[in-house]
């Protein structure tokens, strides 16, 4: 499978990182093959590794000569068993007392909690599930004995071996965990330093869950864009709220698939995907995608149709977990990731949004973006945009235009976050400040990189001024004329 350039796929790849994929050599291949996005997941990573991680990334994209983003996902308030000595064996039917206490060391039946409040929140009858769904039961009793930790017994309804710190999930439960700890405050401190370009925050349950993290983040003085995971239904239920607060969401299908019926998941998929499309937000697709390609070197027909589905619905990224973080084949992966966004995208099923479909955008900025997507869609061109935010970039991304997006930017942050937009090719410019020189600037960068000759016809779209909000053009140029 041939490696893949920058161009050749518009729908992003975001590649988790781990033993796998993070030493330099290995981080320049997976780039190299088509990684747009790092994740650094925060259940795996200390302050130590974010540096180390976030500095190599930095360096293997400067080495491969395009902009990458890098988006540190917090753990989370996550619920997990204690630490066990041996694996717990739990036949169908049996109890599981789990006890309020997360020093407790697993013997028996018996296991500790990383979140001894969970007392409070389940009652008799509640559904536990341990480790992703494959050990689960109810809430059987719960007892608060004098002088020692509470206890809640789980009977069973299917049992397994249940080994040290795995999750728990309590579908239907609201629980009184915060929506951040101090885990994540620590993580997020250190990326902030090192220049994360996307946070990504887990089991959010409501809009305010995301303000909280943005009030958190301007007190700190950062804008850095959040996105918001989907995995609890809470969340589902609060969905608009949360989209109207954070730049992006993630579908996490993990521990979305505990939270609610595995079989209601892919309709939640498509609901998330176009109402973050609607909205103008940036939409991840992630877990399980290619899981097999773990352990073997070619995946599935069912993971490749579900990538091209998530395409067709309109996700913006598509993202691989423990293909690249531990499994045996991360260059593999990528490029079969890369080959099936190809291909989906190449064919009739995928179509480009209807300009009516667009989120409104209000003033000379809208006009402009509504004059551009017209003119691509009647007649199909380069489209160059010039923005400082990256705010227009990623309204004409909306669009799925049938060829990229040529953002032009002298905001070098906005150059990198622009790497998870679909479509968008993200180039940092000098700061110009007459619309002659924006032109000029543009061309000779397109020119440069070889994406278009003389006597091309592209359409450009931008502004007059160097800061946020200043869209206010769109132009049909011909390459190698002189702007007027």
């Amino acid at each position: 499978m041939p490696a893949r350039t920058s161009l050749e796929t518009r729908t992003k790849i975001v590649a988790t990182l781990g033993p796998a994929s993070w030493e330099p050599d290995a981080l320049r291949a997976i780039l190299e093959a088509g990684v747009d996005v790092l994740r650094i997941n925060g259940s795996h990573a200390d302050e130590a590794t974010i540096r180390r991680v976030v500095a190599r990334g930095r360096r293997a994209a400067a080495e491969v000569g395009r902009p990458v983003a890098i988006l540190l996902d917090l753990q989370g308030p996550k619920i997990r068993t204690g630490p066990v000595d041996t694996p717990l064996e739990l036949p169908d039917g049996s109890t599981l007392t789990l006890v309020m206490d997360p020093a407790l060391r697993g013997t028996g039946a018996r296991v500790g909690t990383t979140w001894p409040e969970m007392v409070d929140d389940v009652t008799v009858g509640d559904v536990v599930l341990f480790a992703d769904g494959a050990l689960g039961g109810r809430v059987a009793a719960i007892r608060r004995p004098d002088g020692a930790p509470a206890e809640v017994d789980i009977l069973l309804e299917f049992g397994g071996s249940l080994g040290s710190h795995k999750g728990i999930n309590l579908p239907g439960v609201a629980t009184s965990v915060p929506s951040m700890t101090d885990k994540d405050r620590a993580d997020l401190l250190v990326g902030l330093d090192v220049g994360i370009d996307y946070v990504a925050l887990s089991f959010v349950r409501c809009g305010d869950d995301v303000r909280g993290l943005r009030a958190l983040l301007t007190e700190l003085g950062h804008d850095t864009p959040i996105i918001a995971k989907i995995e609890k239904p809470q969340a589902l239920d609060a969905l608009d709220d949360i989209l109207d607060a954070a730049e992006g969401v993630m579908v996490a299908r993990g521990d979305l698939g505990v939270e609610v019926p595995i079989e209601e998941v892919p309709v939640h998929q498509k609901r998330i995907i176009q109402a973050a499309s609607r909205r103008g937000r940036l939409v991840i697709t992630a877990t399980q995608m290619l899981d097999s390609m773990e352990r073997n070197p070619r995946p599935t027909r069912a993971e490749t149709t579900d990538v091209a589905n998530a395409i067709f619905d309109g996700t913006d990224a598509v993202m691989l977990s423990g293909e690249t973080s531990v499994g045996q084949y991360p260059v593999r992966a990528v490029r079969t990731m890369d080959a099936i966004a190809r291909a989906a995208e190449g064919s009739s099923f995928f179509h480009a949004t209807p300009v009516r479909e667009l989120p409104p955008l209000q003033g000379a900025a809208g006009a402009a973006c509504r004059a551009a997507a017209q003119a691509l869609l009647e007649a199909p061109r380069p489209l160059m945009v010039f923005s400082y935010s990256g705010g227009t970039a990623l309204y004409m991304s909306r669009l799925r235009p049938p060829g990229p997006v040529y953002a032009m930017s002298p905001n070098p942050p906005v150059v990198d976050r622009l790497a998870l937009a679909w479509g968008v090719v993200p180039f940092r410019i000098p700061m110009v400040h007459t619309f002659e020189d924006l032109i000029a600037e543009g061309e000779r960068v397109l020119l440069r990189e070889g994406l278009v000759s003389d006597g091309d016809e592209i359409v450009v779209v931008g502004g007059n001024g160097p800061r946020t909000g200043t869209t206010n053009f769109v132009k049909f140029h011909v390459v190698g004329s002189r702007s007027e």
